[in-house]
């Protein structure tokens, strides 16, 4: 694009040195990725290693365990000095900067299971990431230089300078913590929800934003002391850069603080400033060194709206003009200071709303590609929590400096802070309760009625049966599952389920209840049982009761209609006195009327739930079977093939536990009875989709397979 742009608009020599620049970043980034293909191919089926690295950022702790990057220095056997991995281990973490020797298993970094999951590995080798590795064990052979361990007791000391006095539990120190150092919540804490319907999600991260705040506070201060302009930006460019480091120099702050330096040092140059040659300097070098980013959606995110806030600025320039407040019949020469500072005022909120507008404009298009939302509240959310964040980011800079000489001072301040941060959550609540102010928004929503088994670990299950005016969720894993990988690819199919099916009480199908009330707009929850001992059962009965969702109980011949076309038979329902038995003895089984097709859901029905079933309906058949694994006593395929005539048999799997793995000789008894095993261990996700002339077609998201089937007669 950039090419096309200077052939369009540039003059000739501009037009030959894009050209240029294009054909080496291209050049640069193929040689660069063959090198990472051929690193990642020596381990692709996982091997043990003896190294030695050192370890680049704060590790990650998540209760006994931990994470963080290292750079490999050496390694038996050779694997190539300063690349990139990710270790983790338990108990003690080693310390920034620390070097280590280790042995541990390296393994390719696991990708996506499921269309719509966050593609883990996709993401970690953009930022340079060749291989993980737990360790099996490990020792510090030296120790952080004195750089490191000053980096890691300065920020240590300004976070606790801006939390002392603060509950460190509480929202307000998460949104503090995440607006000035950029130390996230989990992804899916509630306290992110209002920002992220409202578009500003983006203060959660130390970005461009964030360094302009501080280099405005930081101008502000300098214009009061009186320090002239020339000597104030020498003294600012190392300060924010210095911020970016206190920070925990996170590639976004990093770029944010070069592209401020370029457009600062124009003025010492004494030349004009221009935003966009600044973020095209930026830019082009940030490509030359790593051409990775240019696939990164922060990065495109980040100068794709700095680029439409300076067109918009531009563009827009003659109309705030016209617009600014003015007394047409007094000169400017006569006016009174009151009447200068509301002009002036007046303009500033004129060009704040040119920004948020141009940023809402030029964010949308990757936001709905990448986040499947689309937010015009941003627009005055935030002009609304911008003086809040900048209020946010002066007080916690005050405090970290006023607790050198008071510490009760700083404590003061920083209940203040939290006032302001508790401002910052119930602004943004306030606007995303708007309606229309955020939209789900999906081009991948698919234009007919489909169906989604979801791959999920260690025997979890979910289905997502989408159609154009209703979709039921059956199941939703756990919650860990359930956040990480059902609600992001029920966002990426613009899908929003009102209704929760459940199979069985069992925590890997319905633990992820609770987190999906909070996150879809249920408004029922249906259950083969009315009670169960399982903790996350009566966690989601007494959620659902305090958010008034109707939780019903299943009858057997029962039946749910979703739509005209697709219907929800009950076949089989467990016994609901029978509380002492285990979770997958008391499961549902499900026969789906999908148009023309009928899809028998086992779910974790076991061998007797199965012989029950094949007895009561002889004459039972279908052209799908989707089974999971009864924990104890799994059923046979034989004899389900024998009766019901499948097309198709769809299978859960997973490695561990070994209750969990697919038989190996069902691919065969499949074959000899004409159906295709879908086994999820090498499918992944499995996807039925109705297609125009009515064939349903089934596909595997890993391994690509196609089956066709057609409705039996």
């Amino acid at each position: 694009m950039f090419l096309v742009g200077s052939l369009f608009f540039a003059s000739r020599r501009f037009a030959i040195l894009g050209a240029l620049l294009t054909i080496l970043c291209a050049s640069l980034h193929q040689y660069r990725v063959q090198q990472l293909n051929t690193q990642r191919a020596t381990i692709s089926g996982g091997v043990w290693m003896s190294f030695r690295a050192k370890i680049l950022e704060t590790p990650d702790t998540h209760q006994q365990s931990w994470q963080c990057e290292a750079a490999i220095e050496e390694s038996t056997p050779a694997f190539g000095t300063g690349k990139t991995i990710l270790i983790s281990g338990l108990e003690k973490p080693p310390r920034l900067g620390e070097i280590i020797e280790a042995k541990g298993y390296w393994e390719p970094i696991t990708g996506s299971r499921n269309e719509g999951e966050f593609d883990r590995a996709a993401h970690m080798i953009r930022h340079g990431i060749v291989a993980e590795c737990m360790l099996r064990e490990w020792r510090a052979t030296q120790p952080p230089t004195a750089f490191w361990r000053a980096t890691t007791a300065a920020r240590d000391a300004f976070q606790r300078s801006i939390t002392q006095g603060l509950d460190p539990q509480s929202d307000e120190v998460k949104v503090i913590l995440a607006m000035v150092m950029g130390r996230q919540p989990v992804s899916r804490d509630p306290v992110l929800d209002p920002f992220r319907h409202t578009g500003t999600l983006h203060l959660f991260s130390v970005s461009g934003q964030h360094v302009n705040l501080v280099a405005i506070i930081l101008w502000l201060v300098l214009q009061f002391c009186r320090v002239p302009r020339r000597y104030a930006i020498l003294l600012l460019i190392p300060a924010i850069f210095g911020y970016a480091w206190l920070t925990g120099a996170s590639p976004p702050s990093v770029r944010a603080a070069w592209m401020a330096a370029v457009f600062l040092s124009a003025f010492l140059l004494q030349r004009r400033a221009d935003l966009m040659q600044a973020l095209a300097a930026v830019a082009i070098i940030g490509l030359l060194l790593d051409s990775n980013l240019l696939f990164l959606a922060g990065v495109q995110l980040s100068y794709g709206i700095v680029a439409v806030i300076s067109i918009g600025l531009s563009l827009c320039q003659k109309s705030v003009e016209k617009l600014a407040w003015n007394d047409s019949y007094l000169p400017r020469e006569l006016y009174t200071p009151w009447q200068i500072r509301v002009g002036e005022s007046w303009q500033k909120l004129l060009q704040s709303l040119v920004i948020s507008t141009s940023a809402c404009i030029g964010s949308a298009p990757l936001t709905i590609r990448y986040f499947s939302m689309f937010t015009p509240v941003s627009i005055i959310t935030n002009l609304a929590l911008t003086p809040l964040v900048a209020c946010l980011l002066g007080l916690a800079l005050f405090s970290a400096g006023i607790s050198i000489v008071s510490n009760p001072l700083a404590i003061v301040s920083n209940r203040i802070n939290g006032w302001v941060a508790r401002s910052c959550i119930d602004c943004s609540a306030l606007f995303s309760k708007i309606p229309g102010g955020h939209a789900m928004m999906s081009h991948h929503t698919p234009k007919r009625d489909s169906i989604r088994i979801y791959d999920l670990p260690r025997g979890g299950g979910a289905a997502l049966v989408q159609c154009r005016h209703a979709d039921v969720l059956l199941d939703c894993g756990n919650t860990r599952a359930f956040r990480s990988i059902v609600l992001p690819s029920l966002q990426h199919f613009g899908s929003q389920p009102d209704t929760l099916l459940m199979s069985h009480p069992e925590a890997a199908h319905m633990g992820g209840g609770t987190p999906a009330m909070q996150h879809l707009p249920l408004r029922q929850i249906i259950s083969p049982v009315p009670s169960a001992r399982t903790p996350s059962f009566r966690t989601l009965q007494k959620t659902a009761a305090c958010q008034q969702i109707p939780l019903y109980c299943l009858e057997n011949a029962a039946r749910l209609r979703q739509t005209s076309d697709v219907l929800w038979e009950i076949l089989q329902t467990p016994e609901p006195q029978d509380l002492r038995e285990i979770a997958d003895n008391r499961c549902a089984i499900y026969l789906l009327h999908f148009h023309d097709y009928r899809i028998l859901f086992l779910n974790d029905a076991g061998a007797v739930s199965v012989s029950t079933l094949l007895a009561q309906q002889p004459n039972l058949r279908c052209d799908v079977i989707v089974t999971g694994r009864h924990s104890l006593h799994p059923h046979t395929i034989h004899d389900l093939l024998h009766h019901t005539h499948p097309e198709a048999v769809i299978a859960s799997h997973a490695d561990f536990p070994n209750t969990e793995r697919i038989p190996s000789h069902w691919t065969a008894e499949c074959e000899v009875k004409g159906a295709t095993l879908f086994h999820q261990g090498r499918t992944g996700m499995v996807s039925l989709i109705l297609q125009k002339d009515n064939s349903l077609q089934i596909r595997g998201f890993l391994d690509g397979n196609i089956l066709d089937i057609h409705p039996s007669e």
